[in-house]
C-alpha cells in the first residue's frame, strides 16, 4: 500500500536561531526527506535548507515561489496544483515564521485539503504569539488584524475602528506593519487611542535587538522609541 502524502508546514526562525536549530530531531527528519517546496522566496529558502544541512544538492530541490506578487496569476496557481499533484510529500515555507499566519500560503494549504492531501503543521516560532505572551494583556480573547492598510487615511480609519471596538469588547487587538513603515503606524496609534490605553511595541522578536515594551499611550508619547526599519508586532488594548 503506498504512502499518503503529506503537506508539511515548515516554520521558520525569526532572524536568529540557537546554535542547536529551531528544530528537532524528528522534523530535521522530515525535512531531509522533502525533496519539493512552495515557498515565499526560492533564494532565501535554498540559503535556509543549507543551513540545515539537506542532503540533497541545491540544484536538485524543486522550489516553487508563492507570494504576494505573483498568488493572484493564474499559472501560479496551475504549477501549485500541479505540484500538489505529484506523488511526493512537499514542504510549504515563509520567509519568517509561521506560514499561512499572515502569509499567503494558506491558499496553498486550502487546495490541499480540496485534493484530500494529509496537512501537518509542524510547530515553531510565531512573533505574533510571542508579542502576546510578553504584551501582559488579555491572552484569552484577542484578534489579530494583519497588516494594517498601507494608505495613512484608511490606516487611521481603521486605527479609530480599533480603538472603538477595544473599548467595547476587552480584547486584546494585534497587528503589524512593514518595517519601513513602523514609526508612521506607532505614531499614528499615539494620535488615535486614548492616552490611558495600553500599547505593546514588540520588535526584532527572538533576535539580538529584541525590544518589548508595554506602556500607556500617555506614558510613551513623553519617550518615543525609533523602529525605522524595525520588524514590529504591536498589541493595544483599551
Amino acid at each position: 500500500m503506498d504512502a499518503i502524502k503529506k503537506l508539511y508546514l515548515i516554520p521558520v526562525d525569526l532572524g536568529f536561531s540557537p546554535e542547536e536549530g529551531i528544530y528537532s530531531k524528528p522534523q530535521i527528519s522530515i525535512i531531509h526527506g522533502i525533496r519539493h517546496f512552495i515557498t515565499e522566496s526560492a533564494s532565501f529558502t535554498r540559503k535556509y535548507l543549507k543551513k540545515y544541512g539537506h542532503p540533497l544538492h541545491l540544484n536538485d530541490i524543486d522550489i516553487l515561489e508563492f507570494n504576494e506578487h505573483n498568488r493572484n496569476q493564474a499559472h501560479t496557481m496551475l504549477e501549485v496544483k500541479k505540484m500538489l499533484s505529484s506523488n511526493q510529500n512537499i514542504g510549504l515555507m515563509s520567509e519568517a515564521g509561521m506560514p499561512c499566519v499572515a502569509d499567503p500560503g494558506f491558499e496553498v494549504v486550502r487546495m490541499a485539503h480540496e485534493m484530500n492531501i494529509e496537512v501537518i503543521p509542524m510547530h515553531g516560532p510565531s512573533s505574533i504569539m510571542l508579542a502576546l505572551m510578553a504584551s501582559g494583556m488579555q491572552g484569552q480573547r484577542f484578534i489579530f488584524h494583519g497588516y494594517l492598510p498601507a494608505k495613512t487615511e484608511e490606516r487611521k480609519r481603521k486605527l479609530i475602528d480599533i480603538n472603538i471596538k477595544s473599548r467595547k469588547d476587552g480584547f486584546t487587538h494585534i497587528f503589524m506593519e512593514a518595517p519601513y513603515r513602523s514609526n508612521q503606524i506607532f505614531n499614528d496609534i499615539i494620535n488615535v487611542f486614548d492616552n490611558n490605553a495600553n500599547v505593546c511595541v514588540a520588535c526584532e522578536i527572538s533576535t539580538a535587538e529584541e525590544f518589548i515594551k508595554t506602556k500607556k499611550v500617555g506614558q510613551w508619547k513623553n519617550a518615543l522609541p525609533d523602529l525605522h526599519k524595525k520588524r514590529c508586532i504591536f498589541c493595544v488594548s483599551a
